[in-house]
Order: structure tokens, then sequence, then C-alpha cells
């Protein structure tokens, strides 16, 4: 079929459709209706007809570009997801596993080598004892804690004596640190350390496959192999 039978297929298509449309009763009513009309109003309605195919016409491409506009929303908010997916995985796997917090006794041994290193005075020296752990970390996330009292130190050791008490291990924490000023020599401080065990689970423990046993008939076949040999 070529463009002038399309063309003439349309158009009588279109007139047949146009005359039953004419005869239909409800466009003879309003035809009726628009006869009996005013000019203006007779005018309002084309006008009002115009616009409302108007309307209907700019309605299909607004509606896909609706639908675009809403699906590309939806894949921005997707692809946004799997990058902070993406990145909070990432982020996880570079964070070093943190081993376990050694006994309390070990602690406090390592601390009091640190103030013997330090060489403080003995009336410096006001004592280490063991406590609950801190209200900052609840108790079933800490194995203990150990409060370090100290007096009369200047800002140089109180630094360098926190510093030390902070890389004790990586699951030994500094939960608080107090500094008042000394009652008898106001240069220096009375400090209170206090350090927390984090209880960090062990990590588990893999058992080894059990070997597979040998088949039965392998061996037998290996033995009667052997046996006709001799």
């Amino acid at each position: 079929m070529n463009l002038d039978d399309l063309k003439d297929r349309i158009s009588s298509e279109a007139r047949a459709t146009w005359d039953r449309i004419q005869e239909s009763g409800a466009f003879n009513q309003m035809r009726d209706r628009y006869e009996n009309m005013t000019p203006g109003m007779q005018k309002l309605t084309i006008y009002g007809g115009i616009a409302l195919a108007t309307l209907m016409v700019l309605s299909i491409p607004y509606g896909y570009f609706s639908g675009s506009s809403d699906a590309v929303g939806e894949f921005e908010g997707k692809r946004m997801t799997i990058r902070e997916l993406l990145k909070v995985s990432r982020e996880a796997s570079e964070v070093p596993a943190i081993p376990q917090a050694p006994p309390m006794d070990a602690i406090r041994g390592t601390v009091d080598s640190m103030i013997q290193a330090a060489h403080l005075l003995p009336e410096q020296i006001k004592g280490t004892q063991s406590t609950g752990g801190s209200g900052l970390i609840p108790t079933n996330l800490s194995e203990g804690g150990l409060q370090i009292t100290l007096a009369k130190l200047n800002l140089r050791q109180i630094v360098d004596l926190g510093y030390k008490f902070s890389n004790i291990s990586p699951s030994v924490k500094m939960a608080d640190m107090t500094m008042t000023a000394n009652r008898d020599d106001n240069r220096y401080f009375d400090v209170v350390y206090k350090l927390v065990a984090l209880a960090v689970p062990a990590p588990p423990v893999i058992a080894a496959e059990p070997e597979a046993p040998a088949k039965k008939g392998f061996n037998r076949g290996r033995a009667r192999n052997s046996g006709a040999d001799e």
C-alpha cells in the first residue's frame, strides 16, 4: 500500500466517523443547544472546547514528563543509598580489629610501671583502685575500670602520663580525667585518671574440617592388586 492509498483510506474513515457522529442523537442535541445560544455564549463554548482539547493534548507529554521525573528521582535516591552502603561497608572493612583487653591486674601492673618510670615522689602517688567501669559505657560492654590518683603534677607530667595511660591497649580507654589545683601549691595539680577496659568478644574459633575416611572399596582393590603382583 502506497502513501496515496493510505491517505485516501484515512480520509474515508474520518468522513465515515464524522457522518456517524452527526447522525447520533447526542450530537444533534448539542448542536440544537449551541444554535439556541447567544453569540457570546457560542464564542465562550468554542473557546472552552479549544482549551479543553489543548489540555487533553498537552496532558499526554506532561504525563510522560512527570513519570520520567519520578523515575529519575527514584533512581537518584537508590543511587545515593547504594553509595552510602558501599561507603559504610568500606569503612567497616578498614576498621582494624580490636584485641581483647588485658586482665585488670596486668593493667594495674603496667600503670605502676609507668608511674615509677615518671620518677614521681612517694607523696605524689595517692594510689590506684579498681572501679566498676564508667557511666558512659554500659556494664555489659566493660571488663572493669581503674582509677589512678596522683598529686602535685605539672602540666608536662599530666600530659605525658595521660598519653601513656591511654595507649596501654586499644581496648583500654581513658574514660575521664579530673584536674584540680593543689591546695598547698597552686602551681601544681591533683589529677584523677579513670581507665576503662572494653569487653571485646573473643574471635570465633573455626574448627578444622575432619578428614574424609578412605574408601574401603579402594583399599580392598589396592590390596588385591598388591597380592596379584606378588
